[in-house]
């Protein structure tokens, strides 16, 4: 009794003893688990490579239906003749069997538990043979005699195609499937195309139609064409931007697609999902009978993109111009790619679209992402400009003029002329030491009458001796000039980040004069004068500014003010004879070039300081008597002129923000 109450007493003690082991473990086994588990998430797992799907194979090796086919033999032989080994298999398939006289040799093989169609087409190809099946009866010949034999070609075949080029399916055929020593195809170039259906013919056997078909039903499928709408910059622009960043080896191109073309009925999907329609012009040059449907908006009979050249200038309604087109035409060795354009970029400048034709799901993506990632909104500014020319000249002018009449000597001295004889006007007075008055031919005129006669005339000076009575006599000028001048300019732009703009205020002036003497018809005498002016455009104030406006506030300004005047013009006597003409024009100039400018939004930027500053000072005087100390300055005439130009510019920028903007940074605050 005791031993069994104990057992009891013990019992009690080792079921709770068990049940804090297992509880313990319980718990043991939780954490190790939450580790294991926190260790798992605390480990990256790479990325795993997108997978992609094949659009499907084609088995160039002509399956053989014959009797059988898929029977697995086992077969070792040595040094066999290769007529006696083909004859076994075609025993076995239930076919009739020809050999060509250029088929002998040997073969040694080893198969096991191989179908009886592999161990034909591995004979085959091993032996360098080539062969076909008409009716039941299996013709074997090799390489070489197929070139050159005709029993294959007994059937003419046609295969519609309805998208691609046929001629370019079939140069394709030509080159990789046929004429390639393929067993059960035909070893010669047996494509060729009606080019007004737009169909492939065959001149072959059956097992060379079905296989062509097979290929066809591949390579000719419509190409999507997706169009997208640009809201913010202009389709040409993005379109240029698609070539040259997503395709840089695309060939840019320039044609001018069709009024009408088909793109228009994609109905200007967004840059966030595009419409397909059908389109042709990505195979070859299109289908011949197809128009609809066609993004270049084919058709002509030809198969045409619908592409044409447009000499004119002006865009038409709906038309379209080939930013650029990708053609991926690759050769290796006997291999050649389907000839034809992948991918063309066209854009419409009036519907504000622009259209992808061609290309697969995953570049339509990524060129729709591109056009959302950049086609953002540009901001604008409103820049407002004072131009001003403060200018302020200054002169003074101090003349001594003496004249002295003698019969003897009469003459006049000033600043400006110095010391001449004098004149009444019609006469001159020279110096006289004996005799009188007398005139002198001095020159000689002519002119021309209606009838084409020249007259000549000599010019007389008439000398004159002064008999008045003597007098000297004193003449003072004292003149004072001030000036001032303010030219200003306001002008006034919208401008947009990144774009340059120019405010031209320049007016015309003519820079030189030429001239031509013309003769009469005899050549013997002048019949007038033809002047050829030169024009220049510079002569005023021209801004060249490219704005950065940045999210901050701030407008980062390149800036480059031109402002020219004529300084001065230099002067040539004319052919004729008669006045001058201007040989040359000089400018004076004032440019700036200024970078990175910034400015905050409404604050004004003041460039000053574009001073220049003249100051001409010229003195005449009488020999001797001007060096005199005092009394000199009444035989000297003296001018001083100054002359002072300041220009100064002024630019305010006031960054344009519409509700669209004010209600962005609403929400970001």
């Amino acid at each position: 009794m005791f031993n069994d109450r104990k057992q009891k007493q013990t019992g009690k003690f080792v079921l709770p003893a068990v049940g804090a082991l297992t509880l313990a473990m319980a718990v043991t086994f939780g954490y190790a688990t939450v580790a294991q588990a926190q260790m798992q998430a605390s480990i990256t797992k790479p990325a795993l490579r997108t997978e992609y799907k094949s659009s499907g194979s084609i088995s160039l090796d002509n399956s053989i239906d014959w009797n059988n086919g898929n029977r697995k033999i086992s077969v070792s032989l040595r040094d066999s003749d290769l007529k006696q080994t083909l004859r076994m298999i075609a025993d076995k398939a239930g076919l009739n069997i020809i050999f060509h006289s250029s088929v002998g040799g040997t073969i040694t093989l080893d198969l096991v538990n191989v179908t009886l169609n592999d161990a034909f087409k591995m004979i085959m190809q091993a032996s360098d043979l080539s062969f076909f099946i008409d009716k039941g009866t299996l013709v074997v010949m090799t390489k070489e005699a197929s070139l050159s034999s005709d029993i294959g070609k007994q059937n003419m075949m046609t295969i519609p195609v309805k998208y691609a080029d046929s001629s370019k399916v079939a140069e394709f055929l030509n080159s990789n499937v046929f004429s390639t020593n393929r067993p059960g195809l035909s070893n010669n170039k047996i494509v060729v195309t009606n080019p007004v259906t737009n169909e492939l013919i065959i001149f072959g056997t059956q097992n060379d139609y079905k296989m062509a078909q097979k290929i066809v039903s591949k390579l000719d499928v419509a190409p999507k064409t997706i169009s997208y709408r640009v809201n913010h910059t202009t389709p040409k622009e993005m379109a240029t931007l698609i070539c040259q960043s997503l395709f840089p080896n695309a060939t840019m191109g320039g044609a001018t697609t069709g009024k009408t073309g088909g793109s228009s009925a994609s109905s200007g999907a967004s840059a966030t999902g595009g419409s397909a329609t059908g389109g042709a012009s990505s195979l070859g040059s299109g289908s011949s009978g197809s128009s609809s449907g066609s993004s270049l908006g084919s058709s002509s009979s030809s198969g045409s993109s619908g592409s044409s050249s447009n000499s004119s200038k002006d865009i038409a309604l709906g038309e379209g111009k080939v930013a650029c087109m990708i053609k991926g035409d690759v050769s290796a060795n006997s291999l050649k790619s389907l000839s034809g354009t992948s991918l063309t970029v066209t854009y419409f400048p009036q519907k504000g679209t622009i259209n992808i034709t061609g290309g697969s799901d995953s570049q339509a993506e990524m060129i729709k992402d591109f056009i959302k990632a950049n086609d953002k909104k540009q901001p604008q500014a409103y820049v407002e400009m004072q131009i001003v020319e403060l200018s302020e000249n200054g002169s003074k002018d101090f003349q001594n003029t003496w004249t002295l009449l003698t019969p003897f000597f009469s003459g006049r001295f000033d600043g400006n002329s110095g010391l001449t004889p004098y004149n009444n006007g019609s006469q001159s007075a020279p110096i006289f030491f004996t005799g009188g008055p007398f005139n002198t031919v001095t020159g000689s005129t002519s002119s021309v009458d209606g009838n084409g006669n020249t007259t000549t005339s000599d010019v007389v000076t008439e000398y004159f001796r002064y008999h008045g009575k003597n007098t000297v006599a004193w003449t003072v000028n004292y003149l004072i000039k001030n000036g001032k001048g303010r030219l200003l300019a306001n002008p006034k732009v919208m401008v947009t980040n990144g774009k340059e703009s120019v405010i031209d205020l320049t007016s015309d002036y003519i820079k030189t004069t030429d001239e031509e003497i013309l003769t009469s018809g005899l050549g013997t005498s002048a019949a007038g004068v033809s002047r050829t002016y030169e024009l220049g455009e510079d002569s005023g104030i021209s801004v060249h500014l490219t704005p950065f406006i940045s999210p901050d506030g701030y407008v980062t300004l390149n800036l480059s003010p031109n402002y020219a005047t004529i300084k001065e013009q230099v002067m040539s006597p004319s052919s004729s004879g008669k006045g001058n003409i201007i040989a040359a024009t000089l400018l004076q100039r004032r440019n700036l070039e200024l970078s990175n400018i910034r400015i905050k939004d409404g604050e004004t930027l003041v460039l000053g300081g574009l001073i220049q500053e003249e100051e001409r000072k010229s003195v005449a005087k009488l020999p001797i008597l001007g060096d005199i100390p005092y009394i000199g300055s009444l035989f000297r005439s003296t001018t001083t002129s100054n002359t002072k130009n300041e220009l100064v510019i002024m630019i305010t920028p006031h960054i344009i923000k519409d509700t669209e903007d004010v209600a962005s940074e609403s929400e970001n605050l």
